[in-house]
């Protein structure tokens, strides 16, 4: 009853996945960096000081620079490259979901030489990421678009919710974990408070800052993820109780303007850790989807 299973196959929409897959890759090596700069590096600093106190004066100099950094230069790039893979998988969403393009929201399209361009260089390293085929639930053809489409609005939040909480409960138990042993060996080795702050927090306070700012962030994502899936829900339920298609095709497009903001603005998410939850969260998430196109099929009558 839809072409959802087989436009989100078709060459154009595979091209714009890996051209999003890409520039999320390219963001997440920029944040990489920043991270092995400001957390390992900052962390050798801080234990280094603990054990050679003269260091303390270069040690906290790197911490201030590095804070420069961050807030000119890593931060924004990172924004941007997040910008353009989210509104290159909005094109995608768009075309497969039968949803029009929000220019006022969305701004410009990017650009197709973009979108050539990164599908490209995603080409090199493809083989080490899970395929780009079959992106929603093959199952959804047997319904109406304006329901379908529901389907994969929820499926989308759903996804992002848990792993975004997996990866923030392992974050700030790591930043736990490192500012303990750092603080038990200052004292083991007789440092006061006043030396503890001045010759091991300085130095390592990117590191705990970047730790703090993700969880915070990721979790902060993770609730705006969880009014969005209910969100959908209610719309789920208005749809099949006979809300008017037009009504309901309107409410979904203003659904999707709000996933295309997350998109925009949450913290990045490694792909080892996505790897690595893919398959569980995969079978998670087509038993959901299952569930609700069987209550579609039976308040709709389809059969």
């Amino acid at each position: 009853m839809n072409t959802i299973p087989i436009e989100q196959n078709s060459e154009r929409q595979l091209q714009r996945l890996a051209a999003q897959r890409q520039l999320y890759a390219t963001a997440k090596l920029v944040f990489g960096w920043q991270l092995i700069i400001s957390a390992p590096l900052a962390v050798l600093l801080a234990f280094s000081v603990v054990i050679y106190p003269p260091l303390k004066s270069f040690a906290a100099l790197w911490g201030i620079l590095i804070t420069l950094c961050d807030i000119a230069w890593l931060t924004p790039w990172q924004e941007h490259l997040r910008d353009a893979a989210a509104r290159t998988q909005e094109l995608f969403d768009c075309d497969v979901l039968g949803l029009p393009w929000d220019e006022l929201k969305a701004g410009k399209r990017p650009d197709p030489e973009l979108v050539k361009e990164q599908a490209d260089k995603y080409k090199t390293w493809e083989a080490s990421m899970p395929p780009l085929t079959d992106w929603y639930a093959k199952d959804v053809g047997c319904l109406p678009l304006y329901i379908a489409r529901l389907v994969c609005q929820r499926a989308n939040c759903w996804w992002d919710v848990k792993q975004r909480r997996r990866y923030a409960i392992t974050v700030i138990f790591s930043v736990v974990v490192i500012f303990v042993v750092v603080l038990i060996l200052a004292m083991g080795n007789g440092f006061t408070i006043e030396d503890f702050v001045m010759k091991v927090a300085a130095p390592l306070s990117p590191a705990l800052l970047l730790g703090y700012r993700q969880f915070s962030e990721q979790m902060d994502a993770s609730t705006q993820l969880d009014k969005l899936k209910e969100h959908s829900e209610k719309l789920w339920t208005d749809a099949l109780d006979g809300k008017p298609e037009p009504e309901i095709s309107a409410r979904a497009r203003r659904l999707q303007d709000e996933i295309l903001e997350h998109r925009r603005r949450s913290p990045l998410v490694f792909d080892a850790l996505f790897r690595h939850l893919r398959r569980d969260f995969e079978i998670q998430m087509n038993h959901g989807a299952t569930e609700f196109i069987a209550e579609a099929k039976q308040k709709l009558g389809l059969f």
